[in-house]
C-alpha cells in the first residue's frame, strides 16, 4: 500500500511541475529604445493605461512624443502641475492639472505616427512620431 501511495504522489509532483510555463518573452519593436531608426528621426512618447480609458491614454502618449520632437528641434518646452486639495473635517479631495507650455520661435514641426505597440502584460502604449 505505501508503495502504491508513493507512486502516486511521485507522479502528482511530476506532473504538477509541468502545469505552468513560462510566458514568452516580450520582444519590443528597435524603435523604442532607438526612435532614430532606420534613417527616420523620431522620438517616442508612452502611457501606462489611463483612468478615462484608451483615448486618452493613446493622447497622452502622442503629447509626449510631440513634446520630445520638439525639445529635439530646439523649442522650449516646460510642464506646469498644479495640485490642489480640500479637506473638509475627515474627507479630503485631491487634483491636479498638467500643462505643457512649448514657444516656437516660428518654428513649425511636421511629424506622423509611423507606429504603435502596446505592451501585451503591462499594456503600456508606445507612439513613435517620425518627422516628415
Amino acid at each position: 500500500m505505501y508503495k502504491s501511495l508513493l507512486s502516486i504522489f511521485t507522479l502528482i509532483l511530476m506532473f504538477s511541475g509541468c502545469g505552468n510555463p513560462k510566458p514568452a518573452p516580450v520582444v519590443k519593436p528597435e524603435w523604442i529604445n532607438k526612435p532614430t531608426y532606420d534613417g527616420k528621426t523620431g522620438a517616442v512618447g508612452s502611457s501606462r493605461p489611463h483612468v478615462k480609458g484608451k483615448a486618452e491614454q493613446r493622447r497622452l502618449a502622442i503629447s509626449r512624443a510631440l513634446d520630445e520632437l520638439s525639445f529635439q528641434s530646439g523649442m522650449n518646452v516646460g510642464t506646469q502641475i498644479t495640485r490642489k486639495e480640500k479637506q473638509q473635517g475627515q474627507h479630503a479631495r485631491t487634483s491636479s492639472e498638467l500643462f505643457t507650455v512649448q514657444t516656437s520661435d516660428n518654428k513649425t514641426i511636421h511629424a506622423h505616427i509611423e507606429e504603435v505597440w502596446e505592451h501585451p502584460r503591462t499594456e503600456e502604449l508606445f507612439v513613435w512620431l517620425v518627422v516628415d
